[in-house]
């Protein structure tokens, strides 16, 4: 209407006033301005379903807590329900029924996810007069040892350890101990309700028991497998044996040598996704039982129907002794054993280096070769040691006791310690500290046969993890001193667990939605977060549904340190060709077990208006002058036109020039 207004004449300056304005506006952006308008709704969407905590690790809890009797628990394990992952149960040496008798499997069942817990003592204990207790095998005992933990897939509980009878005839109760024979109990309801117990009779004097059981979901699912070391016999000499169960650990089949030479002492064990065992030992000669100083992995076949090799993983090793420098509490090697789709993981402490140090080696071709030493604790100094595995989801969780923070040459301060990897065991996380706070572990007495007077922290710790967390438990000092004995001073050595959110990264776009043109580009913000640790690379690929919307990079990766943000954008390129219609664009990133996704919605539409295909630069000045009512300039020009169409319209109403009263009279208006 302000065109048709102006003179013909004058039409071509207004034109050209118009387009110095319209240059005079922000540029245009093709890749946002378009014929409509982009909707509201938002199309964003990623795979973290709730907010992750700033910091990984949660409170240290005392799975006892400090109600009496609180007395020592030691040699922690912990094990996390598959078939309800918020079911947590963890176990230990459990001195509360001393000093009228001994220790005890102590048995603790969490059932929302490690933060509160019920206590307990496995049935058959002395004085246990309930139905479960009179019927257990293990009353004829008074003395258990060793507790380690395993589910099964279908929420059943088994937890072996070795049962025995100390007599308190002897010096502090040092009396003679009788043969020690490995068991296995059972609960069902996962792990709520206790089932029976049974004793793996014929070997002699067992010790160090560790088990595991088939998982895989394959022929051989459920399985139990018993690792121990023992005399087979009574003219047999003191080694590694391998027992399984295949009805639920009601009885269990013949043991046999593993690795085959009796060289084995102090067994791990793990079963892969294929069904394979794996039991992890330290060698000595069989004969005189002195150190051969390496550390082999024995594998037997699924179901456990025979050894299929032996290898030495870790050759030469160098072991703990007892004591470290500056600790005064025993110590030894015991390495622990782990595997996953991708691989085995052996994870041992090592003095190579001077001073104790957390190694792991892994093997990716079914045990037969393995890694050199990988040092984890990424402080050198100090002593780390005790170290314990746990695979979820192809994410390895290590956790170990740590000195690092101690000053001084004596050991009085210690920490737990824990580190992930999430690219198979290539490579580690930055070490977290898992305690609040350190105490000293030269506190505590070992206060029962055998060896007792002797400081004592166990002789190892446990993890266990799912998906998105980990949970080791430890033997704690920090309140030793709330219970004193009067023989041994202070004796409340506690069970700690801790639950760490495991690292990840977030990925987001912006704007989630955007329409553009055929012919035009726009472009997507990208942006990647590291979460709880979270340090790597993460490969970013992108792809359109359905297929046909051009969008670079394809592929790309991001790599990100402990707490930062990167970013990256993707274009869209429609040509004239594309087809108009909306499409969803997935962008993924991954890093290793980790994948997140973030979706972007693009409208392509046809450059048309009214039916008639303009050219892209008319468009462009169309779109300006449709929008030049939102800025100042605008403002101005729109009054600059209007002034001059009053002007010409007025100048047409006036008499003409040839009545010089008439005239002068309009001039002198001007």
């Amino acid at each position: 209407m302000i065109l048709r207004m102006i003179l013909p004449i004058k039409r071509v300056l207004a034109i050209l006033v118009l387009c110095l304005a319209a240059s005079t506006l922000p540029p245009f952006q093709a890749e946002s301005r378009v014929l409509q308008k982009p909707p509201l709704t938002t199309a964003y969407s990623t795979l973290v379903s709730t907010p992750f905590p700033t910091v990984p690790v949660g409170p240290n809890i005392d799975i006892a807590g400090e109600v009496p009797p609180d007395q020592q628990q030691v040699e922690t394990t912990i094990a996390i329900d598959p078939h309800n992952t918020s079911i947590i149960v963890a176990g230990a040496q459990d001195l509360r029924m001393k000093p009228l008798e001994h220790r005890w499997h102590g048995y603790y069942r969490s059932t929302d996810s490690g933060q509160t817990w019920i206590t307990s003592l496995l049935p058959g204990f002395p004085g246990d007069r309930s139905p479960a207790g009179l019927s257990s095998p293990l009353r004829a005992s008074n003395t258990t040892s060793d507790p380690v933990l395993a589910f099964d897939r279908q929420g059943n509980l088994y937890y072996a350890g070795l049962v025995f009878n100390v007599s308190a005839n002897g010096p502090l109760g040092n009396g003679p101990i009788g043969n020690t024979v490995a068991f296995v109990a059972k609960y069902t309801n996962d792990g709520a309700t206790y089932s029976s117990a049974t004793l793996i009779k014929g070997p002699l004097f067992a010790d160090k028991e560790w088990i595991a059981i088939d998982n895989t979901g394959g022929p051989y699912d459920g399985t139990v497998y018993l690792a121990f070391d023992a005399n087979l016999t009574a003219t047999s000499y003191f080694g590694t044996i391998f027992t399984r169960s295949t009805d639920g650990g009601r009885t269990f089949s013949l043991p046999f040598y593993a690795p085959a030479d009796m060289t084995g002492e102090l067994p791990g064990m793990t079963v892969d996704p294929s069904g394979n065992i794996y039991i992890s030992s330290l060698a000595y000669k069989p004969f005189t039982g002195s150190a051969l100083n390496y550390t082999q992995v024995t594998k037997i076949a699924p179901g456990g129907a025979g050894l299929i090799q032996n290898v030495r993983a870790v050759n030469p090793a160098q072991w703990l002794p007892s004591f470290l420098p500056g600790g005064q509490f025993r110590t030894f090697t015991i390495p622990q054993i782990t595997s996953n789709s991708k691989g085995v993981y052996l994870v041992f402490d090592d003095i190579r280096q001077e001073n104790a140090n957390i190694f792991l080696t892994r093997s990716t071709d079914g045990g037969s070769t393995w890694t050199a030493p990988f040092r984890i604790n990424d402080m050198p100094n100090g002593q780390h040691f005790f170290p314990t595995i746990a695979s979820s989801n192809g994410i390895i969780s290590v956790a170990w006791y740590d000195s690092r923070q101690n000053v001084g040459t004596t050991m009085n301060s210690l920490d737990v310690y824990f580190s992930e990897s999430m690219d198979g065991g290539v490579s580690f996380l930055p070490n977290i500290r898992v305690t609040t706070n350190s105490f000293n572990p030269n506190t505590v007495y070992r206060t029962d046969s055998p060896n007792p007077a002797q400081r004592f922290m166990g002789d190892y710790i446990g993890i266990a993890a799912t998906p998105t967390t980990a949970h080791p438990v430890w033997a704690d000092n920090l309140n030793a001193c709330d219970t004193i004995d009067p023989t041994w001073g202070c004796i409340d050595q506690d069970a700690f667990t801790s639950t760490i959110t495991l690292a990840d990264f977030t990925i987001a776009a912006s704007p989630p939605t955007q329409t553009i043109q055929q012919g035009t580009t726009g472009t997507a913000n990208i942006t990647v977060t590291s979460l709880n640790n979270y340090q790597g690379t993460v490969a970013i690929a992108s792809i359109s549904n359905p297929n046909g919307l051009p969008i670079t990079p394809a592929t790309t990766s991001l790599t990100l340190g402990t707490g930062e943000t990167s970013s990256l954008n993707l274009t869209f390129s429609p040509s004239i060709t594309t087809t108009a219609q909306t499409y969803t664009a997935n962008v993924t990133g991954t890093s290793g077990p980790r994948a997140h996704y973030a979706l972007v919605t693009v409208t392509v539409t046809s450059p048309s208006v009214g039916g008639t295909i303009l050219p892209l630069q008319p468009v462009r000045l169309l779109l300006h002058v449709l929008e030049i009512t939102s800025s100042i300039a605008a403002i101005v020009l729109a009054g600059l036109i209007l002034a001059l169409a009053l002007y010409t319209n007025r100048k047409k109403k006036l008499p003409s020039s040839s009545n010089s009263s008439e005239s002068q009279y309009g001039r002198n208006q001007i």
